[in-house]
């Protein structure tokens, strides 16, 4: 055998996104069906809109009372949302916004408020970041076990050390790593969207700033160039930058 054909060969685009899917079915499904009856039997205080949902929205006349923080007195706009798992409720919104319209330009800002099952306003418990971290903890223990997770797997790719490439299963600090490096790219967003909900006092004044904008419009670039840059490298069949902090490198196995 020559060492061009011993030579690993890395795993495409088409192939690491079927796997991510397989594998947000295997978590998130499960956890969708639990929300389903959690958001059922609390009467809506328990939502989650992650995985796979349908989403039904209307608009409506007016808002109901007793929102917080209150809506702008200016509101033009009511969009009411059912989100759904195969039709059973699992979160349910209601968008408020000032649309106003200068010349040829439109120009809108909104919030979103939690509602029950009848469409009363409530101080929900939302279980999306329980459905993230749970997609982290099964892709971290997965490749910590064998370098292949369900998905991968399934589509002949593993996960493996970039300087030791036949050995089964990461150490747990590169599992680790691994995953956390994914977020880099989207850290400024995060950041801009903790100050708007909970620094500043007035988030609707705030939206009416040049400096509101400007800095959303930073945040949004720069994770849209994180996100093309992992795109570009994938498909071209090189480490993209998560691995390349992590030391790791994902093979095809077949």
């Amino acid at each position: 055998m020559t060492d061009v054909e011993s030579a690993p060969v890395r795993a495409g685009f088409w192939r690491r996104v079927g796997a991510l899917v397989i594998d947000c079915l295997v978590v998130l499904v499960p956890l969708q069906i639990v929300v389903v009856v959690l958001f059922a039997m609390s009467n809506g205080s328990i939502q989650g809109s992650f995985g796979f949902v349908s989403r039904v929205c209307q608009t409506v006349a007016q808002a109901p009372s007793g929102l917080e923080p209150p809506p702008p007195a200016d509101a033009n706009t009511f969009t009411e949302c059912e989100i759904g798992f195969f039709g059973l409720p699992t979160a349910r919104t209601l968008a408020i916004g000032t649309v106003k319209q200068e010349g040829n330009t439109t120009s809108g800002r909104f919030i979103t408020y939690a509602l029950d099952a009848q469409g009363n306003p409530v101080n929900a418990f939302t279980t999306d970041w329980i459905a993230i971290l749970a997609v982290a903890v099964y892709l971290i223990a997965m490749e910590r076990r064998s370098g292949a997770t369900i998905g991968k797997r399934t589509l002949g790719i593993r996960a493996v050390p970039t300087n030791t490439p036949g050995q089964i299963g990461l150490p747990l600090r590169q599992a680790v790593i691994r995953q956390a490096a994914k977020w880099i790219g989207m850290i400024p967003a995060m950041l801009f969207a903790v100050v708007v909900f909970f620094v500043l006092e007035d988030p609707f004044a705030a939206m009416e700033t040049q400096g509101y904008w400007t800095m959303f419009a930073i945040a949004a670039a720069i994770q849209i160039a994180w996100l093309l840059w992992i795109i570009i490298s994938v498909s071209t069949k090189r480490d993209p930058i998560y691995d390349r902090i992590a030391g790791t490198s994902v093979l095809r196995t077949g």
